[in-house]
């Protein structure tokens, strides 16, 4: 490029790898309500920056408005992505302008999440978040994915209440793959009251 119009030209600003999933309500819980709109509103602040391309929430004051440090409709999008995965919640579109400053929109997010905060609920999501990042970085062999796979098709009917117990799950699984017809006619008859 001629240098005449190097200086017309914005270097790309270098972004931050996406955070890799809701962890702000794990951070919350169990704290005061004074030192959750702290963490609250730091956490607001190191996205905010990462967005800008700054090194540093510092560099975000709380009550700058998101216009004059530089937003635009896609940075303000890819502020709520980023807000919404670290704290595992849906937000809209229109984030940045109905809270026009960190400080403001950390006040939303730290009322929003305060009744998730101390639920049993956010444990397990902990604990989903935990297995979910052991699944991305496992590596298995067929046979291996349908072991495991059967386990998560046990659990998550004995979540949504199918009367399977999660070990229960696993046996009907792993029985269904050396079943004859008969046996597996009878269990289809069983399961949809069909005789």
């Amino acid at each position: 490029m001629p240098p005449l119009l190097a200086g017309l030209v914005r270097a790309p600003r270098s972004r931050r790898a996406a955070p890799a999933g809701p962890t702000l309500p794990r951070r919350l819980d169990g704290l005061s309500p004074e030192e959750q709109d702290r963490i609250v509103l730091e956490a607001v602040q190191a996205q905010v920056a990462a967005v800008l391309g700054h090194d540093s929430g510092a560099a975000v004051p709380a009550e700058r408005a998101f216009s004059e440090l530089g937003f635009d409709s896609l940075t303000a999008v890819e502020l709520r992505n980023r807000l919404a995965t670290v704290a595992g919640l849906r937000l809209p579109s229109t984030l940045v302008f109905d809270y026009p400053n960190a400080g403001a929109l950390a006040a939303h997010l730290a009322e929003r999440l305060r009744p998730e905060v101390g639920s049993p609920v956010v444990a397990l999501l902990t604990e989903l978040d935990q297995l979910e990042q052991g699944l991305r970085a496992a590596t298995a062999d067929d046979e291996d994915r349908s072991r495991v796979t059967a386990r998560l098709h046990g659990l998550l009917a004995a979540w949504q209440g199918a009367g399977a117990a999660p070990n229960g799950g696993v046996a009907l699984a792993e029985g269904l793959e050396t079943a004859t017809d008969d046996e597996m006619f009878d269990l289809l008859g069983k399961e949809f009251g069909i005789s």
